[in-house]
Order: C-alpha cells, then structure tokens, then sequence
C-alpha cells in the first residue's frame, strides 16, 4: 500500500482531535485549518468535501479498529475463530478513552447521514458472511453483542458495574469463547 502523504495524516489526525473534543458538529474547514496547520486548499485537494473527510476518518477508524483487533488476538490460540472472537472483546472492551470519545463525536453525523456508516456495515456483513447461525453459531454471536453492548453502555456511561465486576464480566466472556469455539456437535436452530 502506497504511503499517504504527510499533509493527509495531519488533516485527518486534527480532524480525529476536534471530533474528539468537540464532535463532528464543530469540524469546519476553518477549525481544521487552525488545528491542523493546512492550508484550506491544501485541505480540500485531499478531502473536497466535509462527507469526503468524514468517510476517510471512519475508514482510518476502522483500520485501526482491525490493527487494535490484530494486537489483542491471542498468539497461542490454537483455533482461529477463537482468536477472532476474542480479538474481537478485547477491542470492544479495552478502555479506550480516545476511540470512546471519537465514536461519541461521530454519532450526530452518523444518525443525520446514515450512509455514512455503510463500510462498517460492508465490514460487519463480510466479517459474518460465513458464520453459521446454529446454534455455535448465536452463541458466538452473543459474545459479540454482549462485548459490543458494553462498549456502548460505557459510551453512554451507563454501565453500574464496579471495576472488578467489569474485569470479571470480560473475562467470563472470554472464557465462554474458549469453551463456545471448542467442537460441538451441530444442533441447528429453527431457522424460519
């Protein structure tokens, strides 16, 4: 892959702090000019538009999602779906202050342009496509929900839990993805 160019790092790299600071609301050419040190010509010769800026700071998101992803998955796991999964609760369950704050900057955006968010569902839907949905299959699936809805119960700081209970809780889910990922006998489920 080709080394994008230096002033294309440090736009999106302001961008990410204002999103993160302020929310994508407050992510004008202006602020970025002043944030990032760029020229708004230079600025818009890499991203014409405010939509081509948001898409390419979702992208780089998602990239490093998958590189977060590529370091937490276990080295000795003899199963690779195991190795996923958990890459996968660790990710949604590191404590991440910085990603946290990113996702909530972006939400506005997201829920008045929802197409914005269509390659993470491009991502989901190909991470998926060859999941089997008997009954290993939801149960797996469950892991990634539950991992994911802790995610955004912390997000919305709506999570109770004490610490321990937390640490706890993750490493119950990781344990159910050892036990989950291990052979079973197939057992469908009615799926009408």
């Amino acid at each position: 892959m080709p080394r994008q160019p230096l002033a294309r790092i440090q736009i999106l790299k302001a961008a990410r702090e204002i999103v993160e600071s302020s929310g994508a609301g407050a992510l004008t050419f202006d602020e970025l000019t002043r944030v990032s040190g760029v020229t708004r010509g230079g600025i818009t010769y890499h991203f014409p538009t405010k939509d081509a800026l948001l898409r390419a700071l979702l992208e780089h998101d998602m990239q490093e999602w998958e590189r977060c992803e590529a370091e937490l998955k276990p080295c000795d796991a003899a199963c690779a779906r195991y190795a996923e999964l958990v890459a996968h609760i660790r990710s949604h369950t590191s404590e991440d202050e910085g990603r946290r704050r990113f996702v909530a900057g972006m939400l506005s955006a997201a829920v008045h342009q929802p197409e914005l968010l269509e390659p993470c569902r491009a991502e989901i839907r190909e991470r998926l496509a060859t999941e089997t949905w008997d009954e290993r299959g939801l149960r797996l699936h469950l892991l990634r929900l539950a991992a994911s809805g802790l995610f955004w119960e912390e997000l919305f700081e709506m999570n109770p839990m004490p610490k321990q209970a937390r640490a706890d809780l993750v490493a119950l889910l990781e344990r159910l993805a050892h036990e989950w990922t291990q052979e079973l006998p197939p057992n469908p489920i009615n799926q009408a």
